[in-house]
């Protein structure tokens, strides 16, 4: 009996592998049949390219919270951030004034430069949580809020160009960007976008010259390295290049400008399980130190020092990578994906490239 299963097994098996070869053979005429004979709008469409890479370029901690993150994140983009300054020489808010008088220059912010009586305070008005007696120490601080804040956001790098304790690139209102060392810069930005190899770069936005003199002097510089290609990587296109709209914190920011492309904050992402605005306060709320933070922000909107945000978020496009769709169509193209966010990491690697080695 096990000689006769056997033997029709084996015959079984010799008939199926004639059987294969013939209907390999008859697929393989098939194939070749289809293929001689499609034309280009016949054939298959191939796959949608990967995900594009983006790196943001900003000058201080916070400068990335002018545009809702969270657009990339529900999609599970991979995102790099380039730090230039720590945001040493800021001030750290204490307290909102109460009573407060419009009338006064004072601001409904009650902030001070480190040293002995400076407190990391909790907003609006509570707990003190430590002291910031120096500028070293302010930079620390800052540089803490800032990977919090990324974290939330899924952010898989952040590049930190300038020492907290020599400060490489001077974080400064009145002197802008005229003491950097634009050599070290750009060696620096160089670095940075071989390792990220981004297809997008966002930075802040060279014609609002009535903000920050940081923002938009680091804006020129980053759009004329790109003009001049230092940012490209053989065979591929030259990244496309936006700017971040200062509108909640400038009425003349208000006013549109060419390129501008807008976004509803209102509307509720159904893979962040929240509206945008929403998602933006948690993420924000990791700068205690600064007024960007959201119990902050909100005291000077109600007192009419700023605008404030409004309905909407808003880029700008300042130069189009050649052949690469504008940032809204990419959002049409990429629609959020929970499977995608939740492989983005919980916190970003740090690459610290302002170490100098012996």
């Amino acid at each position: 009996m096990l000689a006769r299963s056997g033997h029709r097994h084996g015959a079984s098996r010799c008939f199926s592998r004639w059987l294969r070869l013939g209907l390999c053979a008859a697929l393989t005429l098939v194939v070749l049949t289809s293929c001689s004979c499609a034309g280009p709008d016949d054939r298959e469409s191939p796959q949608p390219s990967a995900a594009p890479r983006v790196l943001l370029i900003t000058a201080h901690p916070d400068d990335e919270t002018m545009f809702d993150l969270g657009r990339f994140r529900e999609r599970g983009w991979q995102v790099s951030l380039a730090l230039v300054t720590n945001g040493e020489n800021g001030q750290v808010v204490q307290a909102v004034r109460d009573p407060y008088d419009p009338t006064t220059d004072d601001d409904i912010l009650i902030e001070k430069h480190p040293g002995p009586g400076t407190w990391l305070t909790t907003p609006p008005q509570g707990p003190r949580r430590r002291q910031i007696r120096t500028h070293v120490a302010l930079a620390r601080e800052r540089r803490k809020e800032l990977i919090d804040s990324l974290s939330c956001h899924g952010v898989a790098t952040i590049y930190f160009l300038s020492d907290p304790r020599r400060s490489d690139f001077e974080d400064s209102w009145d002197n802008g960007v005229a003491n950097w060392d634009k050599g070290l810069l750009t060696e620096r930005l160089e670095q940075v976008v071989r390792l990220a190899r981004p297809d997008i770069i966002i930075t802040l936005n060279p014609d609002e010259t009535w903000a920050h003199p940081q923002h938009w002097g680091l804006a020129l510089i980053v759009k004329s390295l790109r003009d001049e290609g230092a940012f490209d990587t053989p065979g591929s296109p030259r990244p496309a290049l936006y700017g971040i709209r200062e509108h909640g914190w400038y009425k003349r920011s208000l006013l549109p400008q060419s390129g501008d492309i807008q976004f509803d904050r209102t509307a509720a992402s159904q893979v962040l399980q929240k509206t945008y605005a929403e998602y933006w306060e948690e993420a924000t709320s990791s700068y205690i130190s600064q007024s960007s933070h959201p119990d902050w922000f909100a005291a000077r909107v109600s007192a009419g020092i700023l605008p404030g945000y409004g309905a909407v978020d808003i880029i700008r496009l300042l130069e189009p990578g050649t052949g690469r769709p504008r940032l809204d169509v990419l959002f049409e193209r990429y629609p959020p994906d929970r499977a995608e966010m939740a492989r983005l990491p919980l916190t970003p690697e740090v690459v610290d490239l302002s170490i100098v080695l012996p």
